[in-house]
């Protein structure tokens, strides 16, 4: 499977979780998606943060947190208000925008 198509399994997981007003860890994420193990998570984390922020849309990466700390992990948030960010991602109308594919994702998909 592409880095593309596991991101946009992980943009599917989040935007249920959001809709669920829930937070999942890194485990749980990898466990849903088919992954071994969460230390790959990063890279498909990453795509999902950056199309966010390229498209004004909550950071929804936000909803994934460390087991121990309950917070998400140093360089996969551009968080400035941990709370306010997760409270707008749980707020936003995931469901009402157009289904993301895969080129969407894509370094040139916006």
């Amino acid at each position: 499977m592409t880095r593309t198509e596991r991101a946009l399994q992980v943009w599917q997981v989040l935007i249920g979780a959001a809709h669920q007003q829930q937070t999942l860890t890194y485990g749980q994420l990898a466990n849903r998606i088919g992954l071994a193990g969460a230390g790959v998570l990063a890279q498909f984390l990453g795509v999902v943060m950056k199309y966010c922020a390229a498209n004004g849309l909550p950071p929804l990466t936000c909803l994934v947190v460390n087991q121990t700390t309950g917070i998400p992990g140093s360089g996969l948030t551009t968080l400035q208000d941990l709370p306010r960010d997760r409270e707008a991602v749980y707020r936003h109308a995931w469901y009402a925008m157009r289904p993301l594919r895969t080129n969407d994702l894509e370094p040139h998909g916006h």
